[in-house]
Formats: structure tokens, C-alpha cells, sequence
């Protein structure tokens, strides 16, 4: 009997196991928890343990499906959580469990395909179809808040709603698309009309050849036409923005270049460094200009001691189009210099050590909110795993 047992235990196993291969369902996921110490102008120095630092910190789902000898479905759920302490870790809407991504994919291998779902945009490291991290844009390949080119660039948000479209392979060049119907149902009803939500726009194309890398991305946001709306005029101008980068290796140097513009934006930098024109004094309300803004970034890295350095300069120059209320300085720039350097214990295991100095005038100085952000020092040492 107990042999009978095993062997029935053992072919429910290997079917098991058969079945998964032939779904090529996948877990995945990343850890990144770490010391981080920011003393930014004007507010008590402070060093916390931080999950997510260099790396974000998430897991998730993914799965294909072959069709035919061409044809495939693939899907995609992603969730974040905080390492310190084992919360569940996306954004501020209650129940947004698969708030990094929720997608289902279907395509063909010899045009391209066509998405549906949550997800980033085009600009940043976060998601399926993220073209930074396509493209290698990011020269110190971290997340960190002044080491990520976030310190003086902007990004994409992860978004509701979303379809995308990406091309085949052409000789190294694919062409994608993308329409969100309405990015955030946090904040807006899909169901009050197109003319009520908001949108995003974005075209992108990108190069990846023997050691050169390019890409080229415009997204556009427009507002909602609802007046007093997140405290913008019902007639508020879009949001442009444009963005150029390349990267090039010469030998074991790779050196990475970037440009932005932005245009009518109602806010500046990103991620966790975002400020918005109410940041700055300025009245946002009856504003239907935003900033005009361009940002720079150049850096490279290197294999030393068995790991490798990297390290960055860039910089924004910003001003604010519309009224200007009560702030002193409507322009300003910021500053960032960032160095890390990373070593792998194994092939999916590794330690980092980096730091930063960040200084911002004009504008960046107008009250402590920006000032403490603009101006300011961080540095970092953590561990992070890849599974």
C-alpha cells in the first residue's frame, strides 16, 4: 500500500510539474533592504532602514501562453511590499494589491503586441514597458531618490486603464505606443465622461545594437475639464514631455548621456523627490501654464575590484510659467552628483554602497518644503537578492 502511495504521489508530482512547465507560469521577485541617511537643509539629519533603496522591492507573477507557431498571450502581476517590516507596499489606494502591474498581453512573434492593464509608462525603470530600463538610460542603475535620474528628471506614473502597443524586433529598433483612458481611478471617475479623466499620450522608439543603446519618448498628460479639479483650471494646458538618451561602451567603460524637456508641467523632478507648483508658493489654481523645464544627465561606470563603479552629474533648470502668488524666485536649477559602487556576492545576490550631494537655487530656495529637498545629502549601504 504505502509503495502504491508513493508512486501516486510521485506521478501527481510530475504532472504537476509538467503542467507548470507547459503554462510556463513563473514567481519572481526582488529584495532590497539597507541603511539610508538623508540630511537634507534645514531638517534634523536622519538614518532609517529603508526597503527598496537601490532596488525595488517587490514579487510577482507571470505567465505565457503559446498559440500556434507565431501567435502567444502572456500576463503579468506584480506587486510591492516593504521588507522592514512585510506590509504590502504600492500606493495609497486601499486594495491596490497588483498596483505595480496587472497586465495581459497578446501578440504575435512577427509583428508585435497589444496590451491591457495597469502600468508605468514609458519613462522610468518600473514595468513591462519601461524604456529607461529597456535602454539602460540610468547610469547609476539605482532607484535611489538623487541617484536615479529622478533627481532632476521626470517620469512616467504607473497608470490605470492603459493600452499598449510594442513592435517586433527591426534590426534592433522597436516602436511603441501608448493611451491610458483614464490614469488614476483613485482620483477620477471613469465612468463621469472622457472629458472628466485623465489621459496620457506617449509615443517611444529604441535602439539596442552591439554596445550603443538610444531612445527617444514623448508623453503627453492632459488635465481634466473639470473646474477646481486637483486645484488646476478646467482649462489647464497639457503636460509635455520630450526625452533623448543613449548609452555607448568603450571597452569596460559605458558612458550614458540623457535630455529632457518639459513643457507645461505642473510639477518638477520625480518619484519621491516630486514638487509640485503649491510646493514652490506658486498658485497653481488659476494657472493654466505649468513649468518649462529641461534637465541633463551624464555619467558611466566601470568594473573595479570585482564589482563596479558608477557615478553621475545632472542637473534642471526650471521656471514657472504661470502666477506666481506669493514666491520670491518663479526659476531655479538643481544640481546632483552621485557615485555607487556595487558588488555581486553571486549571480543573483549583491551589496552596494553609494552616496549623493544635491544643491538647488533660485526657486529650490523659495520656502523649507523645496529647499529641504533641493539642497540636501544622502547616502546608503544594503543587500539585495533577485529570485
Amino acid at each position: 500500500m504505502k509503495t502504491r502511495h508513493l508512486c501516486l504521489a510521485a506521478a501527481v508530482a510530475c504532472a504537476t510539474a509538467f503542467g507548470a512547465q507547459a503554462a510556463n507560469v513563473e514567481l519572481y521577485g526582488q529584495i532590497d533592504t539597507g541603511l539610508y541617511y538623508e540630511d537634507g537643509r534645514g531638517e534634523n539629519p536622519s538614518l532609517t532602514m529603508n526597503s527598496g533603496t537601490d532596488i525595488s522591492t517587490l514579487w510577482g507573477i507571470r505567465g505565457k501562453e503559446e498559440i500556434g507557431t507565431d501567435g502567444y498571450v502572456r500576463f503579468v502581476l506584480e506587486s510591492g511590499f516593504d521588507s522592514t517590516t512585510g506590509t504590502v507596499y504600492n500606493d495609497t489606494r486601499e486594495g491596490a494589491f497588483f498596483s505595480r502591474e496587472a497586465l495581459i498581453i497578446a501578440g504575435t512573434k512577427s509583428v508585435g503586441e497589444i496590451a491591457f492593464g495597469r502600468v508605468a509608462g514609458f519613462l522610468g525603470s518600473t514595468g513591462t514597458y519601461a524604456q529607461w530600463a529597456a535602454t539602460g538610460m540610468n547610469p547609476m542603475a539605482s532607484n535611489a531618490a538623487d541617484a536615479a535620474l529622478l533627481g532632476t528628471f521626470q517620469g512616467s506614473p504607473i497608470m490605470d486603464n492603459v493600452i499598449t502597443v510594442k513592435s517586433r524586433d527591426f534590426g534592433g529598433f522597436t516602436f511603441l505606443g501608448q493611451f491610458s483612458n483614464n490614469t488614476t481611478e483613485g482620483t477620477y471617475d471613469e465612468a463621469d465622461g472622457f472629458s472628466k479623466v485623465q489621459h496620457v499620450y506617449a509615443l517611444a522608439a529604441a535602439y539596442k545594437g552591439e554596445g550603443f543603446t538610444a531612445s527617444a519618448v514623448w508623453q503627453m498628460i492632459d488635465q481634466p475639464n473639470m473646474t477646481g479639479l486637483a486645484g488646476m483650471p478646467s482649462d489647464t494646458k497639457p503636460t509635455h514631455n520630450f526625452f533623448l538618451g543613449a548609452t555607448k561602451t568603450f571597452g569596460d567603460l559605458r558612458v550614458h548621456v540623457a535630455y529632457q524637456h518639459l513643457a507645461d508641467a505642473r510639477s518638477v523632478l520625480g518619484g519621491p523627490n516630486t514638487l509640485t507648483a503649491a510646493n514652490f508658493g506658486f498658485n497653481a489654481a488659476t494657472s493654466q501654464d505649468g513649468f518649462t523645464a529641461d534637465s541633463f544627465s551624464l555619467g558611466a561606470n566601470y568594473p573595479l575590484w570585482g564589482g563596479r563603479i558608477h557615478g553621475s552629474v545632472k542637473m534642471i533648470h526650471a521656471e514657472w510659467q504661470g502666477d506666481v502668488g506669493s514666491a520670491e524666485e518663479d526659476s531655479g536649477s538643481r544640481y546632483v552628483g552621485a557615485i555607487k559602487y556595487g558588488y555581486k556576492l553571486s549571480k543573483r545576490t549583491g551589496l552596494y554602497a553609494l552616496a549623493t550631494y544635491a544643491y538647488g537655487d533660485g526657486m529650490f530656495k523659495n520656502n523649507s518644503t523645496v529647499e529641504s529637498v533641493a539642497t540636501r545629502v544622502t547616502a546608503a549601504v544594503g543587500l539585495n537578492h533577485r529570485f
